[in-house]
């Protein structure tokens, strides 16, 4: 009782009544089989009537001898023969649920017309005493049929048939509720054969004859009984064969212990009958003794069934009290979690929602029961989104993760929600199964940490770019510096020491002959050769005059010459043929970042030789610088935290190029200095306007 008092209180919850559906479709299914089977019997049973009907019939029309002559089985006339195939072909098509359906309807009621026809006919010969229809039929179409082949029909055979015929003709015709006219006429033929099969069984002539001087035959009674068996089962979904058919306990029951009474009953009737015929005991005992084993036998069938039922039944409460305990956790769950949960079928429709879902939608449950996401959500935007995403869910069957945001009764709200497919038993997609967890304060956190990052990113990038502009700025300041001093070092220092070079050549001629002072005449000389050599050397460091006149490839091949001078390192260069045509600030910046590798070269690299490749196309200029030094590392190669490669990357970046730093095919290091030039051509083009 507390079981069953669990099971009904937990039936108001969405949970129980999917399982109590899903129950209901298991014996639904279970049903279907039961129907499907007890309709096939039906079909076999009526095509093996047919079959011995036809044969019957074939033997009579044209006189071939069987081989079990002398049976009763051949006491079947040609007339019984061709009813039962009219009322075997009837309903065989009526049975059948392929083609056009109503036609072959009509034409099995037209065959059991005229069954229902030649039946009365036939009576009415037995009433009259004339020729019976099918005897004039058979004279005309064939010589005189054998002895053994009897004519005409015997009178309960012809009842027999009217029976049949209109129940094929009722098939389907019903009274009131559920009552069906051919069930009554189909149990009406079987306890109609069944009197002359239990004379035959129990030697009774006079139920064989039934109250007519011949006995109806063998084969007659049992096609009559075959086919009253088949009537009721064609049609297993009508009122009295829906309870043999149905997964449920009376037809349970029924299927299994309605065949095991009646073949016992019958068969200790026999016995018992056949002690009698043996002289074992006087027939005055049989009475008793016949109620004696019936009692027995009825208790023991019913114990036996009621024991099954009772098994079935305790099952039964044994599984309800395990779904009302799954069903009691499953609520709880479900009631107690602030995260919504919801459940949605094939199209859309709600299904089940937990309390924290409906309270976040704003509905109770009656109003959002079997509702779609247009009529629950207040955007039409945001319930289009939710069906495409479900819908994908579906249609892939894997369960995905999303960040879901909609317009809610309580504001705008943002979702991580887990949807997942929903599968039935039969592998077949029924839904989505979904819980959302609100992850709307995360989601502002995330918001504004992004927001910051990207003030940071433009805070970073505006101070990069004014440091970067600071540091062109001091850049170019150093160069109008070294070319100030240049022009000092030029116009004052050169000037000065020519002056002087002229003052000494006059003193020169008034020095006396001596050896003493051609020495000093020489040292001095010297030391004036070196002072304008030096003082040249430096005012063409700190301003390129081959730059300025001639350009780029001038002041490279001079700076490596130089360079070669000095340090004794081979210098190789591949310069353009033509003419090089650049912004100014691209050749001077160019020219330093060469003078760095260099001097890098002759510090770091301990090499022999000495590359230098320039390459200019329509909008690029590339400066490549090889040696064949001792190289440089990984690391040295990712730390820009010297002054010298720092240097480099931030001329070029400030430029829009770039430096690449790589090691050479053998050893040493190459370096590629690459520089848009197609805006500061036309930067510089503004500049010269200017």
């Amino acid at each position: 009782m507390d079981n069953i008092n669990s099971e009904a209180s937990t039936s108001g919850n969405p949970h129980y009544q999917d399982l109590l559906k899903t129950r209901a479709l298991d014996s639904l299914a279970s049903t279907k089989t039961y129907v499907w089977r007890t309709t096939a019997a039906a079909l076999a049973v009526s095509v093996l009537v047919l079959a011995v009907s036809a044969l019957v019939l074939a033997a009579s029309l044209y006189q071939i001898t069987l081989p079990f002559s002398e049976s009763q089985l051949t006491a079947m006339s040609a007339n019984t023969a061709a009813g039962f195939l009219l009322a075997t072909v009837s309903l065989t098509v009526q049975c059948l649920v392929v083609g056009p359906r109503r036609l072959i309807m009509l034409f099995g009621q037209l065959l059991a017309l005229l069954l229902l026809a030649l039946a009365g006919a036939a009576l009415l010969q037995n009433f009259t005493g004339g020729a019976g229809w099918l005897d004039t039929v058979l004279d005309q179409l064939t010589p005189p049929a054998k002895a053994w082949l009897a004519s005409g029909l015997h009178p309960m055979v012809a009842i027999g048939f009217i029976f049949a015929g209109s129940a094929l003709l009722l098939l389907d015709f019903r009274l009131g509720k559920e009552q069906y006219v051919a069930e009554y006429l189909a149990i009406s033929l079987l306890f109609l054969s069944a009197i002359p099969l239990l004379g035959y069984l129990y030697n009774v002539s006079a139920m064989t004859q039934m109250v007519y001087a011949t006995s109806i035959p063998l084969l007659s009674a049992l096609a009559f009984l075959l086919f009253g068996l088949a009537l009721m089962m064609s049609r297993p979904r009508h009122r009295l064969m829906a309870i043999i058919t149905r997964h449920a306990p009376g037809g349970q029951m029924l299927r299994r212990s309605l065949p095991q009474m009646l073949i016992l009953l019958v068969g200790l009737h026999w016995l018992a009958d056949w002690g009698t015929r043996q002289g074992l005991y006087d027939r005055s005992s049989l009475p008793p003794l016949l109620t004696l084993v019936d009692g027995v036998l009825v208790l023991f069938i019913f114990w036996r069934a009621g024991g099954k039922v009772d098994l079935e039944y305790g099952a039964r409460l044994q599984s309800a009290a395990e779904l009302a305990e799954a069903t009691a956790l499953l609520i709880a769950v479900s009631d107690n979690t602030n995260d919504p949960i919801f459940v949605k079928d094939r199209l859309g429709r709600l299904i089940f929602a937990n309390p924290a879902c409906l309270r976040r939608l704003g509905l109770s449950w009656e109003q959002a029961k079997y509702r779609r996401s247009r009529e629950i959500l207040p955007l039409a935007e945001d319930a289009d989104k939710v069906d495409q995403d479900d819908l994908r869910i579906m249609n892939g069957g894997v369960s995905e993760t999303l960040a879901q945001t909609m317009q809610l009764p309580d504001g705008i709200v943002t979702f991580q929600t887990t949807i997942s497919p929903w599968f039935g038993q039969q592998g077949q997609v029924m839904g989505v199964v979904g819980i959302a967890t609100d992850i709307s304060e995360r989601k502002r956190a995330e918001d504004s940490l992004k927001q910051r990052e990207l003030e940071l990113e433009r805070t970073i990038a505006q101070r990069t770019a004014l440091l970067r502009e600071l540091a062109n700025h001091m850049e170019t300041i150093r160069e109008e510096e070294k070319r100030a001093i240049a022009r000092e070092l030029h116009d004052n220092m050169g000037a000065s020491l020519t002056a002087l070079s002229m003052h000494l050549e006059g003193v020169y001629k008034i020095l006396p002959q001596d050896a003493h002072w051609q020495s000093r005449q020489g040292q001095m000389q010297t030391l004036l050769s070196s002072l304008v050599a030096t003082t040249r050397r430096i005012q063409t460091e700190l301003r390129p005059n081959m730059l300025e006149l001639f350009g780029l490839k001038a002041a490279i091949a001079e700076q490596l010459e130089d360079f070669g001078a000095r340090t004794e390192i081979l210098c190789k260069s591949s310069l353009p043929d033509e003419d090089i045509t650049i912004d100014h600030r691209i050749e001077i910046a160019v020219y330093r970042m060469l003078q760095e590798i260099l001097n890098n070269v002759s510090k770091h690299a301990h090499a022999s030789q000495v590359e230098v490749i320039l390459d200019i196309d329509e909008d690029r200029l590339a400066l490549t610088v090889r040696d064949n030094g001792v190289g440089m590392s990984q690391e040295r190669f990712e730390n820009t935290s010297t002054h010298g490669l720092r240097g480099l990357n931030e001329r070029a970046t400030y430029l829009g190029g770039r430096v690449r730093f790589s090691a050479g095919k053998d050893k040493g290091t190459a370096v590629v200095i690459e520089l848009p030039i197609s805006v500061q051509v036309q930067n510089s083009g503004e500049q010269a306007d200017t």
